[in-house]
């Protein structure tokens, strides 16, 4: 794979916009060269890297998927690329279906030159990313505490590029955030997820390094990058965005922080609980691919019913009024053991707020969620044999068609 054509150009759909892009090919030949691309505000030209950083960062979950050598053409920072070494072989023993590959480019030392003092966070307006935001925000001596002064919110993650008109509410509604509490918004577009690119496992691997190669497309203007963290160190099972790996993003003078890890999702709801402008703007969807919560998929229920415990649900105007229904509750699907490890928590909540209710509900669908993790490797052990093969996809889809996904 090689990263070659590094360069700035005006938008093709916006006057005032310019994009960060490179010409991608790959080894094998099937697969046409491809733009890569990230979009912002023209009035930040002057911040946006002339590296190979953010391209380092960007491709290597696709290159350690695919097994090919990356070859970069413009210069990479020396402490970036003994960072990403550590990160494969981290990569390597959590999935060992994935590759160890050698990367081709120029290592320099940082120029001496004055070093970037802003701060900047990723806001999607969720409650990791509230939490983050609001936990910093004001003055603090704390040296745990950080300035923030931007927000970074991306278009083409979990709102695609195409339902422009969604992002453009998300932006107005944020924007409307950042300005109450003195921070100055910046979304960036990307097409990242509409190239090849989208091939890789974005929960597990990928989603992480998408943001590092964002903070690194500023690395100009930031000293340091928050990233929210999403489980913490009660959960340390792989994930795309680790406590572990988040801060290997980093370069000489750019340092991507793992943010909130040492606080739980309860805890991280229970504080932004108490600030009127997360509960008027509070957003969790990515099912939606847009600018509402369903209410309906296991990321919204899953709030709903902690905000339901705090008394808080019913001034979520994002959550369209919805109540928690118990029987959805028990339908509840829990594929892995951190989404577990929440749940409980949730069920501790519960008991302590004598919603002995909920507590049972969500004790039914942990057990539910075992019995059918069961009966779910069972099924895809049919992928793999004669004559089956082709019942496991709709068995497997039939069966959670039951469930809360």
């Amino acid at each position: 794979m090689e990263v070659k054509q590094i360069g700035i150009i005006k938008s093709p759909v916006d006057p005032d916009r310019i994009r960060l892009m490179a010409e991608v090919s790959y080894h094998d030949k099937a697969f046409p060269p491809e733009s890569y691309w990230f979009e912002v505000s023209e009035k930040y030209a002057e911040f946006l890297s002339n590296s190979g950083n953010p391209w380092l960062i960007c491709l290597l979950p696709l290159a350690v998927t695919l097994g090919e050598p990356l070859h970069i053409s413009e210069p990479v920072d020396c402490q970036l690329y003994e960072n990403v070494q550590e990160l494969m072989h981290i990569w390597k023993c959590w999935y060992p279906h994935l590759h160890v590959i050698p990367i081709e480019a120029e290592v320099v030392h940082a120029e001496r030159q004055e070093s970037p003092v802003r701060v900047a966070a990723f806001f999607s307006g969720g409650v990791d990313s509230f939490f983050t935001l609001l936990w910093h925000n004001g003055k603090s001596n704390s040296s745990k505490k950080f300035h923030i002064e931007d927000l970074l919110l991306v278009c083409g993650f979990d709102v695609p590029l195409a339902n422009q008109e969604g992002f453009f509410r998300i932006r107005d509604r944020l924007r409307k955030v950042a300005f109450e509490l003195d921070k100055e918004l910046i979304d960036v577009a990307t097409n990242l997820r509409e190239t090849r690119w989208g091939i890789t496992d974005w929960e597990l691997l990928s989603h992480g390094a998408a943001l590092g190669c964002i903070a690194l497309v500023f690395e100009k203007r930031y000293s340091r990058v928050l990233i929210a963290s999403t489980w913490g160190y009660k959960n340390l099972e792989p994930y795309g965005s680790h406590v572990m790996t988040d801060h290997l993003f980093s370069t000489s003078r750019t340092k991507i922080v793992h943010d909130g890890a040492s606080f739980s999702r309860v805890n991280k709801i229970e504080y932004i609980a108490k600030s009127d402008i997360a509960l008027r703007e509070l957003r969790v969807c990515w099912k939606s691919r847009s600018d509402e919560n369903c209410c309906v998929c296991k990321k919204c229920y899953r709030t709903m019913i902690t905000l339901e415990l705090l008394g808080e649900l019913d001034r979520c105007r994002r959550f369209n009024d919805s109540k928690v229904d118990i029987r959805r509750v028990e339908k509840y699907y829990s594929p892995r053991h951190f989404e577990n490890n929440f749940l409980s928590e949730v069920s501790s909540l519960a008991v302590s707020k004598g919603r002995f209710d909920l507590a049972k509900a969500i004790d039914r669908s942990r057990k539910n969620s075992a019995r059918l993790n069961k009966l779910l490797r069972i099924i895809r052990s049919f992928q793999n044999k004669r004559f089956v093969w082709r019942f496991a996809h709709p068995l497997e889809r039939m069966l959670l068609s039951h469930y809360i996904t």
